[in-house]
């Protein structure tokens, strides 16, 4: 049989869509109910095949009782404990240990019920040690949720997993429904589960630990905190990790300042960082970041997505901010020009350039569409600078639209055929900008935010249009704050803007902080309906170019020397650890939970 073999692009793609695995815990009242019934069906089963009312009734108070003191009481003892719980996931982590328990009854009541029936014998079996091992069990499932969700210390997750079983354990002595020696060896079977227990944790940290030296139950408690609430200290807690796998680089930073005579009118940056890992962490939600710090020169900043992947995410939030202060440096002297070239489109096989000359210096706007694919490498960004510089321009500035894209789709790397079509097409396009006819600058600017949720795909800078009018043309640039683009979405707005303007292009952010649902791939057009993107486009493009005004243009580019981000390969070693500690997952867990189910077993049958 051929085994077929993951590109890295797929396995990346796999890692990201493990949030599908994730959701949002029911409110606790809906746990109410669920935790009654299966109380009331393992009180029946408890004492099978015989029904006794009062000891029914004894039994499902042993059971429930426990269960909701469980519900309620593991969120004040995980936190007063340095742990972080919540109701709804306490709540569901109760009925979660009815479901374990439940699952030893009805198993060992069909086992015996069935040899009874083949043996033609009586069913007459006692099954109190049934429940002792299934709440071993329970201790071993919440033990190993609790370290995993609320801390990654077991002896501080310890007494809220123990919780449940140990009541439980305590109740049913209580009522009688085992003996006082029997709930000795209750205890012994609960150390034979938390030993299987931390067993499973140590297996499950390792890949990462060996990588990156990191706790990765530790890593994936931060995670859950971010998707749950973000909040400043999960944030810290978070980036504290990624500046300790970071290093140092010298980033680029370029873009057009566009100037009226009332002042700065509009900045369109293409920083050479990646707007990643994931949520509001480091350089996610990069587009907010360095808008709200250049806030006091212009509202009016469009951060498009420069040549960078995700071995360019910034490490902290702090690493953003270096930009913007590179911008403000910038913005000192610039040399505006007060002309500007028509906006002109060269092809080179998959690869598609817009360019636009300002004095002698170009901007090229790069895309694969319809043709899905991921980030520009910042190597052939480099090169595409270089490439056009050749053909005559002082300076370039390269964008990647990042408008295409479907799961598993892979980077362009410098020296692929795809990075050698982005730099014939740059040469060309910038040649065929600095010769295109030239005439004053008029340059109009419009956003609209607030008509969807991040969850939806767009994120708090919304839809941003830079209208720019030279020579009798009008060319808008579309910047939608969102992590990629659904194949066709891209051409279906720009046929859209056909008769509002000459020329346009469509582009994402590939802001991250969309990402952070339970979906795992939220590219523009995958949640919120394509009529309303479309709409809402245009109504933009619209609004800039009403705006419209004379503005003169520089642009400006730099090197932020000493800037921390993730490094080579980091997000392909973290993605490889990721990956090896979910293979590894499933064996750990047959090996642990049965082992300690046999262990148990054998400790019972023993005494």
């Amino acid at each position: 049989m051929k085994i077929r073999v993951k590109t890295a692009a797929q396995s990346q793609a796999e890692t990201t869509v493990m949030a599908r695995r994730l959701f949002m815990s029911p409110a606790p009242r809906r746990m109410v109910l669920p935790i009654l019934v299966f109380s009331g069906m393992e009180a029946f089963l408890l004492g099978f095949p015989a029904l006794d009312v009062p000891s029914f009734a004894w039994a499902f108070a042993a059971i429930a009782l426990p269960a909701y003191v469980a519900a309620a009481g593991t969120v004040p003892l995980a936190e007063a404990l340095g742990g972080r719980m919540y109701l709804r996931r306490s709540a569901l982590l109760a009925f979660l240990g009815l479901i374990v328990l439940g699952s030893f009854q009805v198993v060992a009541v069909a086992s015996l019920s069935l040899y009874a029936v083949l043996a033609r014998i009586p069913f007459d079996y006692p099954l109190d040690r049934v429940a002792l091992l299934g709440y071993g069990a329970v201790l071993w499932t919440r033990q190993v949720i609790l370290a995993s969700t609320s801390n990654s210390d077991h002896a501080r997750s310890f007494p809220a997993a123990v919780l449940h079983p140990g009541l439980g354990l305590a109740a049913l002595a209580l009522i009688g429904a085992v003996d006082p020696f029997e709930a000795v060896l209750g205890l012994l079977v609960l150390g034979v589960f938390l030993a299987a227990a931390v067993a499973f944790a140590a297996i499950a940290k390792r890949p990462l630990m060996r990588s990156f030296g990191t706790d990765g139950l530790k890593l994936l408690r931060h995670t859950l905190d971010h998707y749950t609430e973000v909040e400043e200290a999960g944030v810290s807690e978070l980036e504290a990790f990624f500046e300790s796998i970071s290093v140092r680089a010298r980033v680029r930073v370029a873009g057009v300042a566009f100037r009226g005579p009332q002042g700065l009118r509009a900045l369109f940056l293409a920083p050479g960082v990646h707007p990643g890992p994931m949520g509001y962490v480091s350089g996610s939600d990069l587009p907010t970041k360095v808008a709200r710090a250049l806030d006091g020169l212009t509202p009016n900043v469009l951060v498009a997505h420069g040549p960078t992947t995700h071995d360019e995410n910034p490490a902290t939030t702090e690493e953003v901010g270096k930009i913007a202060d590179a911008v403000r440096a910038l913005l000192d002297r610039p040399a505006y020009e007060p002309d500007a070239g028509r906006a002109v489109r060269i092809a080179r096989g998959k690869a598609n350039l817009l360019a636009q000359a300002f004095g002698d210096r170009v901007l090229l706007v790069a895309s694969f569409a319809p043709n899905p694919t991921d980030d520009v490498d910042s190597a052939t960004g480099h090169a595409a600078v270089q490439e056009a510089r050749l053909a005559g321009a002082a300076d370039a500035v390269f964008v990647d639209a990042h408008n295409c894209l479907e799961p598993g789709t892979g980077l362009t790397h410098f020296g692929s055929h795809e990075s050698h079509e982005i730099l014939e097409a740059s040469r060309a396009a910038a040649e065929a900008a600095l010769a295109a006819p030239r005439g004053p600058i008029r340059a109009g600017y419009a956003r609209r935010a607030g008509f969807c949720a991040p969850e939806q795909g767009i994120g708090a800078r919304g839809i941003e249009a830079l209208a720019i009018e030279a020579a009798g043309q009008t060319t808008a640039y579309v910047l939608f704050d969102g992590n990629n683009m659904v194949p066709g979405l891209r051409d279906e707005v720009r046929a859209r803007l056909e008769g509002i303007v000459q020329e346009s292009e469509v582009l994402t952010t590939d802001n991250h902080s969309v990402n952070l649902t339970m979906t795992g791939f939220n590219a523009v057009g995958a949640a919120l309906d394509r009529n309303t993107i479309a709409s809402e486009a245009e109504a933009a493009v619209r609004e800039a170019v009403a705006s419209l005004a004379g503005a003169e243009a520089a642009v400006l580019s730099t090197e932020v020397p000493d800037f921390r981000i993730f490094g080579p390969q980091s997000a392909s070693r973290l993605t490889t650890s990721i990956n090896a500690t979910m293979a590894v997952l499933r064996p750990a867990l047959y090996i642990t939970m049965f082992g300690a189910i046999a262990a148990g077993a054998l400790v019972l049958v023993a005494f």
